[in-house]
Protein backbone atom coordinates (compact mmCIF):
# COMPACT_ATOMS: atom_id res chain seq x y z
CA UNK A 1 0.00 0.00 0.00
CA UNK A 2 3.07 2.26 0.97
CA UNK A 3 4.40 1.69 -2.57
CA UNK A 4 1.41 2.24 -4.05
CA UNK A 5 0.86 5.80 -2.37
CA UNK A 6 4.63 6.51 -3.59
CA UNK A 7 4.34 5.27 -6.78
CA UNK A 8 1.14 7.90 -7.08
CA UNK A 9 2.99 10.37 -4.90
CA UNK A 10 6.06 9.75 -7.92
CA UNK A 11 3.97 10.68 -10.69
CA UNK A 12 2.07 13.72 -9.39
CA UNK A 13 6.44 15.35 -8.96
CA UNK A 14 7.04 13.50 -12.36
CA UNK A 15 4.28 15.39 -14.26
CA UNK A 16 4.78 18.75 -12.27
CA UNK A 17 8.46 18.63 -13.38
CA UNK A 18 7.26 18.15 -17.21
CA UNK A 19 4.81 20.62 -17.06
CA UNK A 20 7.76 22.79 -15.24
CA UNK A 21 9.99 21.82 -18.62
CA UNK A 22 7.16 22.68 -20.69
CA UNK A 23 7.05 26.49 -19.43
CA UNK A 24 10.78 26.62 -20.04
CA UNK A 25 11.32 26.54 -15.91
CA UNK A 26 13.76 23.67 -16.03
CA UNK A 27 15.58 24.09 -12.03
CA UNK A 28 12.16 23.56 -11.33
CA UNK A 29 11.49 20.96 -13.13
CA UNK A 30 14.71 19.46 -11.77
CA UNK A 31 13.43 19.44 -8.15
CA UNK A 32 9.95 17.99 -9.12
CA UNK A 33 11.95 15.23 -10.80
CA UNK A 34 14.69 14.61 -7.47
CA UNK A 35 11.17 14.59 -5.39
CA UNK A 36 9.77 12.12 -7.66
CA UNK A 37 12.96 9.77 -7.88
CA UNK A 38 13.27 9.73 -4.50
CA UNK A 39 9.56 8.18 -4.13
CA UNK A 40 10.32 5.79 -7.29
CA UNK A 41 13.67 5.17 -7.50
CA UNK A 42 13.33 2.67 -10.17
CA UNK A 43 11.31 5.27 -12.90
CA UNK A 44 13.87 5.24 -15.67
CA UNK A 45 11.42 7.83 -17.38
CA UNK A 46 12.37 10.47 -14.82
CA UNK A 47 16.05 10.39 -14.54
CA UNK A 48 15.29 10.92 -18.61
CA UNK A 49 13.26 14.14 -18.04
CA UNK A 50 15.97 14.98 -15.57
CA UNK A 51 18.43 14.86 -18.19
CA UNK A 52 16.69 17.11 -20.44
CA UNK A 53 16.25 19.78 -18.32
CA UNK A 54 19.92 19.75 -17.29
CA UNK A 55 20.73 19.81 -20.52
CA UNK A 56 18.32 22.74 -21.94
CA UNK A 57 20.28 24.69 -18.38
CA UNK A 58 23.98 23.94 -20.50
CA UNK A 59 24.96 21.72 -17.51
CA UNK A 60 25.75 18.68 -19.83
CA UNK A 61 27.56 16.60 -17.51
CA UNK A 62 24.53 16.00 -14.67
CA UNK A 63 22.54 15.34 -17.78
CA UNK A 64 24.92 12.62 -18.60
CA UNK A 65 24.80 11.15 -15.26
CA UNK A 66 21.31 11.44 -15.22
CA UNK A 67 20.66 9.35 -18.75
CA UNK A 68 23.27 6.94 -17.61
CA UNK A 69 20.31 6.57 -14.43
CA UNK A 70 18.06 5.77 -17.31
CA UNK A 71 20.48 3.63 -18.67
CA UNK A 72 20.82 1.77 -15.51
CA UNK A 73 17.47 0.72 -15.70
CA UNK A 74 17.03 -0.12 -19.64
CA UNK A 75 19.88 0.27 -21.98
CA UNK A 76 17.44 -1.02 -25.31
CA UNK A 77 16.29 2.70 -25.03
CA UNK A 78 17.57 4.41 -27.88
CA UNK A 79 16.54 7.89 -26.49
CA UNK A 80 18.43 7.68 -23.60
CA UNK A 81 21.64 6.66 -25.70
CA UNK A 82 21.07 9.63 -28.26
CA UNK A 83 20.77 12.46 -25.62
CA UNK A 84 23.48 10.91 -23.71
CA UNK A 85 25.96 11.22 -27.34
CA UNK A 86 24.29 14.89 -28.25
CA UNK A 87 25.39 15.64 -24.34
CA UNK A 88 28.79 14.68 -25.10
CA UNK A 89 28.85 16.03 -28.14
CA UNK A 90 28.48 19.58 -27.08
CA UNK A 91 30.94 18.83 -24.17
CA UNK A 92 33.49 18.43 -27.16
CA UNK A 93 33.67 14.85 -25.91
CA UNK A 94 33.11 13.87 -29.54
CA UNK A 95 34.86 9.83 -28.68
CA UNK A 96 32.57 9.29 -26.28
CA UNK A 97 29.67 10.49 -28.39
CA UNK A 98 30.23 8.30 -30.69
CA UNK A 99 29.78 5.05 -29.41
CA UNK A 100 26.69 6.65 -28.19
CA UNK A 101 25.20 7.09 -31.46
CA UNK A 102 26.63 3.69 -32.31
CA UNK A 103 24.09 2.20 -29.40
CA UNK A 104 21.63 4.35 -31.18
CA UNK A 105 22.19 2.75 -34.02
CA UNK A 106 22.45 -0.85 -33.38
CA UNK A 107 18.44 -0.40 -31.71
CA UNK A 108 17.28 1.72 -34.45
CA UNK A 109 19.41 1.07 -37.82
CA UNK A 110 17.55 3.88 -39.34
CA UNK A 111 18.00 6.57 -36.74
CA UNK A 112 18.33 9.93 -38.83
CA UNK A 113 19.82 11.83 -35.56
CA UNK A 114 22.03 9.24 -34.49
CA UNK A 115 23.79 9.05 -38.24
CA UNK A 116 24.04 12.94 -38.88
CA UNK A 117 25.56 13.50 -35.11
CA UNK A 118 27.46 10.46 -35.78
CA UNK A 119 28.88 11.58 -38.78
CA UNK A 120 29.05 15.14 -38.16
CA UNK A 121 31.51 13.80 -34.54
CA UNK A 122 33.27 12.09 -36.90
CA UNK A 123 34.37 15.09 -39.01
CA UNK A 124 35.36 16.36 -35.90
CA UNK A 125 37.87 14.35 -35.22
CA UNK A 126 39.13 14.42 -38.25
CA UNK A 127 37.94 11.21 -39.60
CA UNK A 128 36.29 12.21 -42.89
CA UNK A 129 36.60 8.89 -44.76
CA UNK A 130 33.97 7.66 -41.82
CA UNK A 131 31.90 10.79 -41.67
CA UNK A 132 31.11 10.83 -45.11
CA UNK A 133 29.45 6.65 -45.00
CA UNK A 134 26.98 8.19 -42.27
CA UNK A 135 26.29 11.13 -44.64
CA UNK A 136 25.82 8.35 -47.48
CA UNK A 137 23.20 6.70 -45.44
CA UNK A 138 21.02 9.70 -44.88
CA UNK A 139 20.83 10.21 -48.54
CA UNK A 140 19.99 6.54 -49.21
CA UNK A 141 17.10 6.89 -46.43
CA UNK A 142 16.15 10.72 -47.63
CA UNK A 143 17.70 11.42 -51.25
CA UNK A 144 18.37 14.83 -51.12
CA UNK A 145 19.16 15.82 -47.26
CA UNK A 146 20.40 19.29 -47.95
CA UNK A 147 21.55 18.60 -44.36
CA UNK A 148 23.55 15.46 -45.49
CA UNK A 149 24.91 16.83 -48.43
CA UNK A 150 26.13 19.86 -47.57
CA UNK A 151 28.08 18.19 -44.44
CA UNK A 152 29.22 15.29 -46.91
CA UNK A 153 30.72 18.29 -49.17
CA UNK A 154 32.66 19.87 -46.08
CA UNK A 155 34.45 16.11 -45.33
CA UNK A 156 34.96 15.93 -49.01
CA UNK A 157 36.96 19.42 -48.94
CA UNK A 158 39.06 18.31 -45.63
CA UNK A 159 39.90 15.11 -47.77
CA UNK A 160 41.00 17.74 -50.85
CA UNK A 161 38.23 15.92 -52.92
CA UNK A 162 37.15 19.30 -54.58
CA UNK A 163 35.47 17.61 -57.46
CA UNK A 164 33.10 15.73 -55.38
CA UNK A 165 31.87 18.43 -53.29
CA UNK A 166 31.54 20.65 -55.81
CA UNK A 167 28.60 17.67 -56.60
CA UNK A 168 26.86 18.00 -53.04
CA UNK A 169 26.86 21.91 -53.43
CA UNK A 170 25.69 21.82 -56.44
CA UNK A 171 22.90 19.49 -55.80
CA UNK A 172 22.06 21.67 -52.52
CA UNK A 173 21.62 24.85 -54.75
CA UNK A 174 18.99 22.46 -57.09
CA UNK A 175 17.07 22.31 -54.04
CA UNK A 176 17.33 26.21 -52.67
CA UNK A 177 19.25 28.17 -54.95
CA UNK A 178 18.66 30.86 -52.06
CA UNK A 179 21.02 29.15 -50.32
CA UNK A 180 24.09 31.43 -49.08
CA UNK A 181 25.93 29.01 -47.64
CA UNK A 182 26.15 26.22 -50.37
CA UNK A 183 27.35 28.79 -53.21
CA UNK A 184 30.36 30.22 -50.40
CA UNK A 185 31.39 26.46 -49.87
CA UNK A 186 30.88 25.65 -54.07
CA UNK A 187 32.84 28.51 -54.23
CA UNK A 188 35.84 27.86 -52.29
CA UNK A 189 35.69 24.38 -54.37
CA UNK A 190 35.77 26.17 -57.73
CA UNK A 191 38.65 28.12 -56.15
CA UNK A 192 41.02 25.34 -55.17
CA UNK A 193 40.75 23.86 -58.19
CA UNK A 194 42.06 26.72 -60.25
CA UNK A 195 38.69 28.07 -61.02
CA UNK A 196 38.96 31.61 -59.14
CA UNK A 197 36.62 32.93 -62.33
CA UNK A 198 33.56 30.55 -61.22
CA UNK A 199 34.76 30.79 -57.81
CA UNK A 200 33.99 34.97 -57.90
CA UNK A 201 30.61 34.60 -59.72
CA UNK A 202 29.68 32.01 -56.53
CA UNK A 203 30.91 34.86 -53.78
CA UNK A 204 28.64 37.49 -55.90
CA UNK A 205 25.77 35.49 -55.33
CA UNK A 206 26.77 34.78 -51.90
CA UNK A 207 26.79 38.47 -51.39
CA UNK A 208 23.36 39.81 -53.34
CA UNK A 209 21.67 36.99 -50.94
CA UNK A 210 23.34 37.29 -47.59
CA UNK A 211 25.19 40.78 -48.20
CA UNK A 212 27.13 40.54 -44.58
CA UNK A 213 27.84 37.10 -44.92
CA UNK A 214 31.16 37.13 -42.52
CA UNK A 215 34.21 35.12 -44.66
CA UNK A 216 32.74 35.73 -48.26
CA UNK A 217 34.84 39.15 -49.15
CA UNK A 218 37.74 38.11 -48.23
CA UNK A 219 37.40 34.58 -50.59
CA UNK A 220 36.44 37.04 -53.11
CA UNK A 221 38.95 39.43 -52.95
CA UNK A 222 41.57 36.32 -52.92
CA UNK A 223 39.95 35.11 -56.38
CA UNK A 224 40.66 38.39 -57.40
CA UNK A 225 44.10 38.72 -57.06
CA UNK A 226 44.62 35.14 -58.28
CA UNK A 227 43.00 36.31 -61.81
CA UNK A 228 45.48 39.45 -61.46
CA UNK A 229 42.08 41.93 -60.89
CA UNK A 230 44.14 43.97 -58.18
CA UNK A 231 42.68 47.22 -59.23
CA UNK A 232 39.02 45.22 -58.30
CA UNK A 233 40.04 43.33 -54.99
CA UNK A 234 41.12 47.15 -54.05
CA UNK A 235 38.13 48.93 -54.55
CA UNK A 236 35.78 45.43 -52.71
CA UNK A 237 38.41 46.21 -49.65
CA UNK A 238 37.72 49.81 -49.98
CA UNK A 239 34.11 49.47 -50.52
CA UNK A 240 34.08 47.35 -47.23
CA UNK A 241 35.90 49.93 -44.95
CA UNK A 242 33.63 52.44 -45.96
CA UNK A 243 30.24 49.93 -45.16
CA UNK A 244 31.20 48.89 -42.18
CA UNK A 245 32.94 52.53 -40.81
Amino acid sequence: MADSINDKEAERWKKEGNQHSANQKFEEAIRCYEKASSLNPVDEEIYFQKGLAFMNLIRYQEAVESFEEALRFNDKEARYWLYMGINYFFMGRYSKAIPCFNMVIEIEPGNLHALSNKGSALAEINRHDESIQCFDKILELIPGDVNALFNKGISLQKLKDYKTAVGCFKDILKIDPQDADAWFELGNCLARTDNCKEAVKCFDRVIRIEPNHAEVYDAKVECLRSLGLNDEADELIAKREMDEW
